[in-house]
């Protein structure tokens, strides 16, 4: 059996655009305030410091916002998505999917009807 490519990209402290591909992969903000595409695959990505959106797109994605107020967005599959701490806004999109708002007042939402999603808001005031 052939191994999965995994494609890893790192940003820097300033604010990046990173883009990952078709295949599974790896994306770290570190940070600024960034901007993570996972555009395919099941992929891993890390805000970090800042105020980061992040977007899963398809496959089974793990999203983590990291400090800061940030945006999650899981796109299509089974995703995780945990904002870390700051007041964030996480959606799960399409399939089963588990969101950890984390300390900070957060905003999870989801899709009805299409998967069974686990939510749990953390500290602070969540909608």
């Amino acid at each position: 059996m052939a191994k999965k490519k995994t494609t890893i990209k790192k940003g820097t402290n300033r604010n990046d655009i990173i883009n990952g591909g078709n295949q599974d992969g790896r994306l770290f903000g570190f940070g600024g305030n960034d901007l993570l595409n996972a555009l395919g695959g099941d992929d891993f990505l890390f805000g970090g410091a800042g105020d980061d959106t992040l977007n899963g797109d398809e496959g089974n994605d793990r999203l983590f916002g990291g400090s800061g107020d940030d945006s999650l967005d899981g796109g299509l599959g089974n995703d995780r998505l945990d904002g870390g701490s700051g007041n964030d806004a996480l959606e799960g999109g399409k399939g089963n999917d588990v969101m950890i708002g984390g300390s900070g007042d957060d905003i999870l939402k989801w899709d009805d009807g299409d998967g069974s999603d686990l939510m749990s808001g953390g500290k602070g005031f969540d909608t």
